[in-house]
């Protein structure tokens, strides 16, 4: 013990992990002389770590390396230093699966310690007030879960496909679509998952039980995971399922039996029992936080209620061992118990989180009233289905459901309606990420009312302020309802695509006039700004999404001061500035936008296109020299343009010639080539070097398969793209959070010939180009209400024998239109059966222009008048002939199809045995970086 007779830090301290999700709800005790203590309970697990204030401040966030993780052992105190950053946790791998005590010491003059100890007391809290018991009586509401017309599956059969079934601890996530989220893992009650908001957590674990004895998730036989919850088989066909609700901040919890029993439901409620008051409303209970422990905008009343006439009572350890033992639930919280009054075959307990007890009372009996958990199934089975495509590959049908899913996810109204980038550490508004994600999570399901949300919440918080370097800019990121940050060159021309994406699928004239001033003012803000002399986008080497900065200063991947992504973002910009002044009469504008447009068209491909060696720059140095860097951005350039006209046809194949087979594996595209001394083949954990020098050198982004893609079946390589995605799709069901993708992966494979996942363990625009590239571009659809047009430009892969396919275009309201797509493939003959659901006046499209491609990638084309007879369409690959309704007809041929410039493509093998320097000395890049004389981009 030291001498310390104060608190050494006037802050509370917590203790923040990936146990925790790196929450505010583990407080370390002042026990005095100098030492802190936190108790809690840990899984046998791999966990990582930090000391930190609630505010994560600088001098408050303790690990034991400013750089790298540090390994913690039982009984070894380990020297702590200020070091906030990534990628330098503390870790500790537990034993076993049990109490730990943390104790961190601080001594006069010394650098504090920590010390993770066995055991640690976890008895029931003595009582300040009575336990409540009481029985409530309830008329609960029952509903069925309505279908869709054929091709559509039911519901009962969608979910029982979707299924993915486990017979081991599998990790997964779910979120409410309001401003939380639930995290957890199957066989398991220690850190097994919490419903997490912004402040901390609602709701843990739960356990079921049958005639008073506890259901073991530990020893379950089987968790099926679904879009709608979680469910843990046991013996004797009894399971219990969890649910996180959408759109509102709500749980459900159900159990149920064979025979009539006894049914009971105890939850972990983060709640203490002395902090808390209790009452009983007409059908539950509500439990109040004390008044002194509320935070503005944070839910502090809980309300309980259940679809079955129960008892609820407040119990100890003492009348229920097994949440102590079993469980380990914390003594000092409310532990109630939902016991049904008489024998049941099934009971839920619905729980509803509200920042006033009338909207949480109000929440509960509304739930049972209509039976929420039937209305949740009904919900998600909508979304699912609103669009529709399904194949002959039944796992890419599962992949492409649970990706859908797994988008909504990061759909939130936090500071207003926004898309997150990913959990659990960019539970954030992204403007770049909002606006990469909006087509796959929005517009291709049909969700055209979130999508116009997300770009009007963004284009308010707009910088019009002339005088401000960020003049027309919308945040990069919003991290609360004040807090904006506007460092990003692209989020901006991001949101500017997707407008005219969302106008191209709605048709929504009126907002074309809506939008319009803001386009107006991004570019002026540019032209102000951040235009040279050949009409080209110029920023800061970091503002690029290639963004990652040594210690917040110094980009690790410089790409200022003009980047070929951005030159290509700029474009489209000022092509839809061009469709919108057509759109308002703004002729002085549309000619204006229109010649900066054509200035960029011409410069681009003069100055980023190397003749000599057929290579697209990377990025332009300040005197214009090319930098040569082989990264993947450059199918961006064919991708981002609608048109896909900033480059030459011809030349655009080069480029995917030269990405695919320098970056491309079969697990995902790379962001740096493995032939660049920059290169780094693992992304995070490294003694070598900080993950942030390997994030955009070398570590594969899931949602660079997106552009990926859609460069590949563009140019006719429909088979090589679904190679890509077959392993995507291997990755949503089988790797990491299951029905999800994370950020990153390593570029290259364990030595046991694994997929590492690094990054966020979720990430949106990662599931949601995913989607995308099953609409837009195996299927092709493309919708143009604002020429009257829509396309379809399918790019099947040899895989798919046959799929059904009901896509939506045009106003919500009434009735959203869809076209309907019946495909079958008779050896080189291709069936379409194509119908609209109905007549073409309300939707705007006065012709379907049917796309097909031929042997060598040839592309022809077929106009199609637009009505609600259903029209049969046959096409030969081989010999480009085609019939409509037996009738033969002419094509017109669009492209001869460019397989002499691309070839055979292959994917690229990693080189293992390849001499690395990033892996022969410590932290290589980040001297060359520190050398480099970089301008610091601080924000």
């Amino acid at each position: 013990m030291n001498g310390l007779t104060a608190m050494p830090y006037s802050e509370t301290l917590y203790v923040k992990g990936t146990f925790n999700g790196w929450g505010n709800d583990t407080p370390m005790h002042y026990m005095g002389a100098g030492q802190y203590q936190a108790v809690i309970c840990l899984p046998a697990d791999q966990h990582s770590f930090k000391i930190s204030d609630q505010a994560g401040s600088e001098h408050l966030t303790f690990s034991a390396d400013k750089y790298k993780a540090v390994p913690c052992s039982v009984d070894n105190a380990q020297t702590l230093v200020p070091a906030k950053g990534i990628g330098n946790d503390l870790t500790f791998l537990a034993p076993a699966t049990g109490l730990y005590t943390l104790t961190l010491t601080v001594a006069d003059a010394q650098a504090p310690s920590l010390l993770i100890g066995l055991g640690g007391e976890n008895r029931d809290a003595a009582l300040e007030r009575a336990l409540f018991s009481g029985k409530f009586q309830i008329m609960a509401g029952q509903a069925a879960l309505q279908g869709k017309a054929a091709p559509v599956l039911a519901p009962a059969e969608l979910f029982r496909q979707l299924t993915i079934c486990e017979t081991a601890s599998a990790p997964f996530v779910f979120g409410d679509n309001v401003d939380g989220y639930y995290e957890g893992s199957t066989h398991g009650f220690v850190a097994a998952g919490k419903y997490r908001h912004q402040q901390g957590w609602y709701l843990g674990t739960f356990a079921s039980f049958i005639d008073g004895q506890i259901q073991d998730k530990t020893t379950a036989s089987q968790a099926d995971i679904l879009p709608y919850g979680v469910t843990h088989h046991f013996e004797s066909g009894v399971s219990d399922t969890l649910m996180l609700l959408s759109r509102q901040r709500a749980a459900a919890l159900t159990v149920r039996a064979t025979e009539p029993t006894t049914l009971a439901i105890a939850s972990q409620l983060n709640l203490a029992i002395n902090a808390s008051t209790v009452k009983a409303f007409e059908g539950g209970v509500v439990y109040a936080l004390a008044p002194e422990l509320r935070q503005e905008a944070t839910p502090s009343f809980i309300a309980i209620t259940a679809n079955r006439p129960f008892r609820c009572r407040e119990v100890t350890f003492a009348e229920v061992p097994a949440l102590n033992e079993v469980v380990h639930l914390s003594g000092s919280h409310v532990k109630p118990m939902i016991e049904s009054l008489s024998p049941e075959t099934q009971m839920t307990v619905y729980l509803t989180f509200a920042r006033s007890e009338d909207e949480a009372v109000a929440a509960a009996q509304a739930l049972v009233a209509e039976d929420g958990y039937t209305r949740h199934q009904q919900q998600v089975y909508d979304m699912l289905t609103r669009s529709y495509l399904w194949t002959s590959d039944m796992d890419y049908n599962r992949a492409l459901m649970w990706a859908k899913a797994s988008a909504k996810v990061f759909v939130s109204n936090e500071y207003g309606k926004g898309i997150w980038a990913g959990l659990p550490w960019f539970k954030d508004c992204w403007g770049r990420d909002s606006f990469i994600a909006l087509s796959g999570t929005c517009l291709v399901n049909g969700d055209y009312d979130d999508a116009r949300a997300i770009l009007d919440n963004f284009a308010a918080m707009q910088q019009t302020d002339e005088t401000d370097i960020n003049f027309g800019r919308v945040p990069n990121r919003v991290t609360s309802l004040t807090n904006r940050i506007y460092n990003t060159t692209d989020g901006t021309p991001w949101l500017v695509r997707e407008v005219w994406d969302y106008l191209r699928y709605s048709g929504d004239a009126a907002y074309a006039q809506a939008i319009y001033p803001v386009v107006q003012t991004y570019i002026a803000g540019i032209e102000k700004n951040y235009l040279d002399p050949h009409g080209l986008m110029t920023h800061r080497d970091p503002d690029t999404w290639m963004d990652a900065k040594l210690e917040g200063k110094l980009p690790w991947s410089a790409r200022g001061n003009r980047a070929n992504d951005i030159q290509a973002l700029w474009y489209t910009s000022l092509k839809v500035a061009v469709e919108l002044a057509r759109l308002n009469d703004d002729h002085d504008g549309e000619l204006h936008y229109q010649q900066l447009a054509d200035r960029v068209q011409a410069s681009f491909q003069a100055l980023f296109w190397d003749t000599d060696q057929e290579m697209l720059a990377d990025r332009l140095h300040a005197d214009n020299s090319r930098d040569l860097q082989v990264r993947p951005n450059q199918l961006m350039v064919l991708t981002v343009p609608f048109e896909g006209d900033l480059l030459e046809r011809a030349i655009g194949a080069k480029v995917v010639k030269n990405a695919v087979s320098e970056l491309l594996f079969p697990w995902g595209i790379t962001s740096l080539s493995q032939s660049d001394p920059h290169f780094h083949p693992y992304h995070a954990n490294r003694a070598e070097y900080h993950k942030d020098a390997a994030y955009h050198n070398g570590t594969i982004w899931g949602w660079n398969a997106g552009f990926t893609v859609s460069s590949l079946t563009d140019y006719g390589y429909s088979d090589f793209a679904y190679q890509l995605t077959q392993s995507l799709s291997r990755q949503i069901l089988t790797l990491g959070h299951r029905g999800t993708m994370s950020e990153n992966l390593d570029a290259f494979l364990t030595e046991q010939g694994e997929l590492t996942t690094t990054g966020t363990y979720a990430q949106a625009w990662s599931v949601s180009e995913f989607t995308r590239n099953g609409y837009q571009d195996y299927l092709g659809f493309q919708p143009d209400l604002m020429a009257g047009q829509l396309t379809l430009a399918p790019c099947v892969p040899s895989a798919w024998q046959t799929f059904d396919a009901v896509v939506g275009f045009g106003p919500e309201q009434p009735e959203q239109q869809a076209l309907q797509v019946r495909f079958q493939r008779r050896e080189t003959q291709q069936v379409y059966q194509l119908q609209l659901s109905e007549p073409a006046t309300a939707s705007r499209a006065e012709q379907l222009a049917l796309i097909l491609t031929g042997v060598n990638c040839a592309k022809y084309q077929l106009l199609l008048p637009v009505g609600n007879e259903p029209v049969t369409v046959t096409f030969d690959s081989e010999t480009a002939a085609a019939e409509v309704d037996g009738q033969d007809v002419a094509l017109t041929i669009l492209e001869p199809g460019y397989q002499a410039e691309i070839g055979e493509l292959r994917f690229a093998e990693p080189e293992i045995e390849r001499t690395f320097p990033v892996l022969q000395s410590p932290h290589y890049l980040q001297g060359l970086v520190e050398s480099c004389d970089l301008a610091q981009a601080t924000d």
